[in-house]
């Protein structure tokens, strides 16, 4: 029996488009993060009750927007599954996925975890709170990718300086710093360190509510002027 996927009709194409649309809110930004991780989080056996789905190429390509800008994830070609009740580090012989979104550890080592998928998701927030995609073709050296670019910057210059200039106004700090915690730990070397998805859900719960009680604030400020 051959399994298939079926989606709603994503009308608003794939999150790669609007990475640096400036009329695409942080607000909007952050509900398609929880969005994403939510989904990751259900792929990773976040309910308990079906296989573990490890996707292997998760990036803002594959990430599909429906009319009310929901996320959904899509592209499951290069998918592995396991059981749930099996802690699973898979060997693989071809390494495959997407250059500037890859784990650095499946490259060097050939060992597949659900670990390597939080990696992924890391690289895709940036891309949304930097507003580039993971890798521009116009450099040469290894700035090009995004989480490379991230590192240094989180390590050793203002990651402020790498915003996405069509959002930066708009972001409480609060919400930024919560957001951008999780995003880095996401990038961790160690997989150990990283997050599960229900973390970065929960972290990104919290930016979110920051960001729309700071917004309530700041409305009932002007309207008591």
């Amino acid at each position: 029996m051959k399994k298939i996927i079926v989606y709603e009709h994503a009308s608003n194409g794939c999150l790669s488009r609007y990475l640096n649309d400036a009329s695409f809110s942080w607000y909007t930004r952050l509900k398609i993060c929880i969005d994403i991780a939510n989904g990751l989080k259900y792929l990773h056996g976040g309910d308990g009750g079906q296989d573990v789905v490890i996707h292997r190429d998760i990036k803002s390509s594959n990430i599909l927007l429906t009319k009310d800008w929901k996320a959904k994830i899509c592209g499951f070609e290069l998918s592995l599954t396991y059981p749930t009740n099996q802690k699973m580090e898979l060997a693989i012989s071809d390494v495959v996925g997407s250059p500037g979104y890859c784990d650095p550890l499946y490259w060097k080592t050939h060992t597949l975890t659900k670990e390597s998928d939080i990696y992924s998701l890391g690289v895709v927030l940036f891309e949304i709170l930097c507003g580039r995609s993971a890798c521009l073709e116009e450099y040469t050296d290894e700035y090009r990718f995004l989480d490379v670019s991230v590192k240094r910057h989180f390590q050793e210059e203002p990651l402020n300086d790498i915003l996405f200039e069509g959002i930066k106004e708009q972001i409480v700090l609060k919400s930024l710093f919560t957001f951008q915690e999780i995003a880095f730990q996401c990038l961790h070397e160690k997989r150990e360190e990283r997050p599960t998805a229900g973390e970065v859900v929960t972290e990104l719960q919290k930016a979110l509510e920051y960001q729309v009680s700071f917004s309530i604030l700041t409305e009932q400020y002007y309207e008591g002027i």
